[in-house]
């Protein structure tokens, strides 16, 4: 196992999680059909993030690179240092973007008061939002863009990282697919496939404008604060439009704003053009070919 981590870290690293973090995701949903018990998905959400996400990170990047390649990995993923510009693209911008794309398709919410708006803006946005980084999307993007995603990117450049992390990042997500029927399920799973490119290529450009992994959690959280919300309680569009589902909308927005940012960059995503794939993770002695992004650095 340890010879495997060092040479593929990420084929171990996704072994790990589609067996360990997709066993812990799915038991509420197994609990439930298989012995009629109810257990709360939150709290399985959030082991999930730590043990099938955040912890091979850690683990497999101490194997394969040492201390200093662990030391690495957590300064990208604490730095918190970046210019204000990028803060307000993450806590204003998307929040912005996906509530007018909302009222463009759905029409305005149907708000009585002044206090409403507070409401939904304090208890549905900046309470979800701080809640979600914590406890699921910073740690969720240590693993998608810290360690798989970035480690792709080395190799391959950054649009084909974009593109395979986007599928293995929808796959990831199967739990919250699953439940209806079987042509339900299959339409999830192609719209999660659809906007999950465009989208860790936004999160790729935020990256490597900012050496951040935080500030990629932080965008995430904004869109999921806006959408959906937490474990602690109902997003701004839900609140903000009671009875409907909403939150669909968000994340096809997001990847527009992803396409665009392909369109805009020539799909270079913010990386430098001197940046070359196999520009750090060296691939010239046989032993250390690997596949898709692999190999000790």
């Amino acid at each position: 196992m340890t010879s495997l981590i060092r040479r593929r870290p990420v084929t171990a690293f996704l072994l790990w999680f589609f067996t360990v973090g997709q066993l812990i995701a799915f038991t509420p949903m197994i609990a439930e059909r298989a012995y009629d018990v109810q257990l709360a998905t939150e709290s399985f959400v959030v082991a999930a993030t730590v043990l099938g996400l955040l912890l091979p990170p850690v683990l497999f990047t101490r194997i394969a690179e040492g201390r200093e390649g662990l030391a690495a990995l957590g300064r990208r993923s604490l730095n918190l240092t970046v210019p204000t510009r990028w803060y307000l693209l993450a806590l204003v911008g998307i929040p912005v973007l996906t509530v007018v794309g909302t009222v463009a398709f759905l029409g305005a919410p149907d708000l009585t008061s002044a206090s409403e708006i507070g409401s939904a803006l304090s208890s549905g946005l900046a309470v979800q939002l701080l809640v979600v980084f914590v406890t699921v999307n910073w740690w969720e993007e240590v693993a998608w863009m810290g360690f798989v995603q970035s480690r792709i990117q080395e190799r391959h450049g950054p649009m084909a990282a974009a593109a395979l992390t986007g599928v293995v990042f929808a796959l990831g997500h199967v739990s919250l697919a699953v439940g209806g029927s079987w042509s339900q399920t299959a339409a999830l799973l192609g719209l999660l496939l659809v906007v999950s490119i465009p989208f860790r290529a936004l999160a790729a450009w935020v990256y490597n404008r900012t050496d951040s992994v935080a500030l990629v959690g932080l965008l995430h959280a904004a869109a999921n604060a806006t959408a959906v919300g937490s474990l602690a309680g109902a997003g701004f569009l839900p609140r903000i439009y009671p009875g409907e589902e909403p939150g669909g909308l968000v994340f096809p927005l997001l990847a527009l704003l992803g396409v665009l940012v392909i369109l805009t960059t020539r799909g270079r995503l913010g990386r430098s053009p001197s940046a070359r794939p196999n520009s750090v993770i060296p691939t010239a002695s046989p032993h250390r070919m690997s596949t898709i992004g692999e190999g000790s650095s």
